[in-house]
């Protein structure tokens, strides 16, 4: 099975390049990470597919991807953690933290 040279059967190729660096890579990416957030009931916005948002009753979380950044906006705070504690289960991630903003009382 594969590549073999009659003589060196024993050999293996070393890969020069991650597939980081292949074209396929942010695509293969992109279809793992939608089947997971599908799977965690978000729907994929039909114009831009890289706006994901769930709504569960009053409660709402708009999750947008750019390459392998993600930004979550809630009106929730239980559902944040809720989908954060999510994705870390699924994707190694670094959380950088919340930025809260209380329109009530004009709090950026």
């Amino acid at each position: 099975m594969g590549f073999s040279v009659e003589g060196q059967e024993h050999m293996v190729c070393k890969l020069k390049k991650s597939i980081y660096n292949l074209k396929q890579a942010s695509h293969q990416w992109y279809l793992r990470f939608n089947d997971t957030i599908v799977s965690f009931r978000f729907k994929e916005n039909t114009i831009d597919k890289c706006i994901y948002q769930k709504v569960s009753g009053s409660k709402v979380i708009v999750l947008i991807l750019y390459v392998d950044d993600i930004l979550l906006a809630t009106n929730d705070i239980g559902l944040l953690h809720e989908t954060k504690k999510f994705l870390s289960s699924n994707f190694e991630m670094k959380d950088i933290g919340d930025k809260l903003c209380d329109r009530d009382r004009n709090i950026p």
